[in-house]
């Protein structure tokens, strides 16, 4: 839900190989929205390698799951099948840290941006409160861990040891479930692409070349 300069260093770097569209989907009032965006977005590359980023990975999943559509490849980047911890992880957020946060939101958003900003290591950027709130929701009700299971797409699952958003286990629930995944885990926070860029790089272009 960033706008593309959120991965600016990564999109120069893949820019002088590969193909990059990056769809926005920062306004889309629901997971089906976001879904559709992507596809949309990637109309004319549907044989490609979709790439996403916390939020932007479950979008994917609706989409795979929507869509009568299969790609090269998958990347997760610090995300899960379902944000919200009913006890399958032991760990990560619950319903309680959600209503929280959209809580806080309310009272003092530009507070809890910053410390948001501050976790991931991000450039702060002007969001939309709403579109934001609308995320929130997204996240609480998302739920792939059947539908991952049916998943048979070489899979790149990068986790990050030091992600208390998208706890490294969730990406490790993940690789025992889809059957051609990988995991790859780094000593950073949710937003690796920054905080460990050339590892990254070179983890991902790896995969992308292997496929």
């Amino acid at each position: 839900g960033f706008k593309p300069f959120t991965y600016a260093a990564a999109i120069e770097y893949f820019g002088k190989d590969y193909k990059i569209v990056t769809p926005d989907i920062s306004h889309a009032k629901n997971i089906h929205q976001a879904a559709e965006i992507i596809y949309q977005a990637a109309s004319q590359e549907k044989s490609g390698v979709f790439i996403g980023w916390s939020l932007g990975w479950l979008a994917i999943l609706e989409m795979l799951r929507k869509f009568n559509i299969k790609p090269a490849g998958l990347v997760s980047v610090c995300s899960t099948a379902k944000f919200l911890d009913d006890g399958y992880l032991g760990m990560g957020p619950t319903k309680t840290h959600l209503a929280k946060m959209r809580r806080d939101l309310a009272r003092q958003p530009q507070a809890v941006l910053e410390d948001f900003y501050t976790l991931c290591g991000l450039r702060q950027e002007k969001i939309d409160i709403k579109a934001l709130l609308a995320g929130l929701d997204m996240l609480k009700t998302c739920d792939y861990r059947d539908f991952i299971a049916t998943i048979d797409i070489p899979t790149l699952l990068i986790a990050a040891k030091k992600d208390t958003i998208c706890p490294l286990q969730a990406s490790v629930y993940m690789h025992k479930l889809i059957k051609n995944s990988q995991l790859k885990n780094f000593d950073c926070g949710h937003a690796p692409f920054l905080s460990c860029a050339k590892d990254f790089n070179e983890t991902l272009d790896n995969f992308i070349k292997g496929l």
